[in-house]
Formats: C-alpha cells, sequence, structure tokens
C-alpha cells in the first residue's frame, strides 16, 4: 500500500491532508508536536482501515527530529510521498523580533525540512517518491514590518 508522511499533521491543512490521504486508501505516518490532537485523529481515521502510525515531535528541537524519525519509521511503513507541511508564523514587527523567535521560525520553517527529508529521502529512495513542501501564502506576499 502506499504510504504518507505528513508533518505539521494534528490540525488545519496536515489534518485535513491525513483525511483525504486515507479516505483514498494510503496508510499514513503522521508527525507533529501536540500528541493529543494526532491521538485524536488517529482515532477519528481508524474507520478507513488504514494503517496509521505517528510520533509527537517537535521541530522546533533539531536534536530530536532524526532520533524520532528514525523510530517512526522503523515501524514498517516506507512513505511514498513525504509532505513537510508544520509551520510556524511571527506577526510582529521583524525588526523588533528577538533572535531566538527567529532562530524558532528558521529552525521550524526551513531547517527541519532539511532534517526531515535528510532522514526519510534515503528510505525512500528504495522504492522511489515525492517530496511536497507546503508554504503559506506569506511567501509569495509581503505584508508591512
Amino acid at each position: 500500500m502506499p504510504t504518507a508522511l505528513i508533518t505539521g499533521a494534528s490540525r488545519g491543512i496536515g489534518a485535513e491532508t491525513a483525511r483525504v490521504f486515507a479516505k483514498s486508501g494510503w496508510d499514513l505516518l503522521l508527525v507533529s508536536k501536540t500528541e493529543y490532537l494526532l491521538q485524536e485523529l488517529v482515532s477519528e481515521l481508524e474507520k478507513t482501515n488504514r494503517k496509521i502510525f505517528y510520533r509527537s515531535i517537535d521541530l522546533a528541537k533539531p536534536d530530536s527530529i532524526q532520533p524520532a524519525l528514525r523510530e517512526l519509521l522503523c515501524l514498517g511503513l516506507c512513505p511514498s510521498v513525504l509532505i513537510n507541511n508544520a509551520g510556524v508564523a511571527w506577526t510582529g514587527d521583524l525588526l523588533t523580533m528577538p533572535l531566538d523567535r527567529w532562530e524558532w521560525l528558521m529552525q521550524v520553517n526551513l531547517t527541519s525540512v532539511y532534517q526531515v527529508c535528510s532522514s526519510v529521502v534515503p528510505v525512500m529512495r528504495e522504492k522511489g517518491g515525492l517530496v511536497i513542501n507546503v508554504s503559506s501564502h506569506a511567501s509569495r506576499h509581503a505584508f508591512p514590518k
């Protein structure tokens, strides 16, 4: 069966993507920081009779990403599709953003995508696959400040 690995899967676009894939016959590997929301989604999707595994991974913590993904990938499913959907935003004045918030933003929105791909793509290469990187409209439209 085809398998999709989805980051940011506990709500919004990630959760809806998981629903669509599961209803279309895909097995799922789900990643999100919020474990109880992942558990709720998995409970909802049990009626699809798909294999669904998940791990709570905080993509803002770079040292936790690779070990947690390795653990998830050892559960027996090989992703055909990787969907990097997790993301965060800063809505304040850019020039007053504290450095720790900048580092958080870059870690979740950029560096973690690299880290997830580095962990997952080598496994996908055995059978081939597709990587989809989701971004917001903010990547194309500038906002004041």
